[in-house]
């Protein structure tokens, strides 16, 4: 009769050595496969080949034709303008003139306009947030009904506003002056 124990454990242990040594032959034999045949999306036509005149890194103008035009590019114009767009290069949203509101005349932000209650209380917790505070007014209007108006202010004077209003516009959130009534 045969001890238990004995033998199996080592028939085991070198079937997984035989399987680590068989899986890496295989991956092995998958990549050298790979590597000789011809790769299906790269391009097999005719390359130019670059002169051996030109060293890397150095670009040479291409000869002029008779007839062309010579464009001269030392205009120092930059190429592309959405840079002046970019935050901290110059203020998104257009600053709100002192001469648009009257001295005496409260000045207020209206940060939107929710049919329901519950968007008109999340955009004003959105402001709390940014550390305006807001309040929220319940007016019906005839084509609409009910409307819950979000609104930023009274603001002591043109520049406090404009400072609200482009926190706002950082921050993805459309605002518009009004007047109170």
């Amino acid at each position: 009769m045969k001890k238990y124990g004995t033998q199996e454990r080592g028939n085991t242990l070198t079937g997984i050595a035989v399987g680590i040594i068989v899986g890496v032959l295989l991956s092995l034999s998958v990549v050298w496969y790979m590597n000789r045949t011809a790769l299906p999306f790269r391009d097999q036509g005719n390359r130019a080949e670059r002169p051996a005149s030109i060293e890397p890194g150095k670009i040479e103008p291409l000869p002029n034709k008779p007839g062309d035009k010579v464009v001269d590019k030392t205009d120092d114009k930059p190429r592309f303008e959405f840079y002046k767009i970019l935050p901290g290069y110059q203020e998104a949203t257009p600053a709100i003139k002192s001469s648009d509101a009257k001295a005496d005349e409260p000045l207020w932000l209206q940060a939107g306009a929710f049919q329901k209650p519950a968007e008109a209380d999340n955009m004003k917790a959105r402001l709390a947030l940014l550390g305006l505070d807001a309040g929220v007014q319940e007016v019906n209007l005839p084509d609409k009904g009910k409307v819950d108006r979000v609104r930023l202010g009274p603001f002591r004077n043109a520049d406090e506003m404009s400072q609200a209003n482009s926190l706002l516009s950082q921050n993805g959130i459309q605002a518009t002056q009004v007047k109170n009534k």
